[in-house]
């Protein structure tokens, strides 16, 4: 009886972190930052190492954006992997979290001269980050279906 009861209260404590929010620690509690797996309606963004996807896409930000966007990785594996939370306020980057396939935790760091809100510890200052085209709030992309084997002809133009 007494096994029985311990693997209710297991699979009950599963159940409860299957259903949790997703947020990585030092992210906003918005639905922005909480991406498990990669929305239908993410981007393709080509890099000179293949390609990455980005969540939410141009037509979805104001200028004056806060929350976050979220950017994985497609490589050899059948699933993309996260690569990096990037968390803006009011349209500028505050703080970046990334993750590497092999780290035990997440690495945040800062961007320079920005005030956190209350409540939020200070990480290092993000370095060499200031003009990369990947951290901007803008990150032309291309829909989702440019990554497939048939892509549409939309995939012959310009990223949007």
């Amino acid at each position: 009886m007494r096994r029985m009861k311990v693997a209710l209260l297991a699979m009950i404590a599963l159940a409860c972190v299957g259903g949790a929010r997703a947020t990585q620690p030092g992210l906003p509690d918005l639905p922005s930052c909480a991406h498990a797996s990669v929305p239908e309606n993410a981007g393709v963004v080509a890099t000179p190492g293949g390609f990455m996807l980005v969540h939410p896409r141009n037509a979805d930000l104001r200028d004056d954006y806060t929350g976050c966007k979220t950017l994985w990785v497609m490589d050899l594996d059948p699933e993309p992997w996260h690569w990096a939370t990037l968390w803006f306020r009011d349209g500028r980057l505050q703080r970046v979290v990334s993750t590497s396939r092999d780290a035990s935790a997440p690495h945040a760091c800062d961007m320079p001269g920005m005030a956190l809100p209350e409540g939020f510890a200070p990480a290092p200052a993000c370095e060499g980050l200031d003009d990369h085209p990947w951290v901007a709030l803008r990150l032309p992309s291309w829909p989702r279906a440019c990554a497939g084997d048939v892509p549409p002809a939309v995939c012959e133009g310009e990223p949007e």
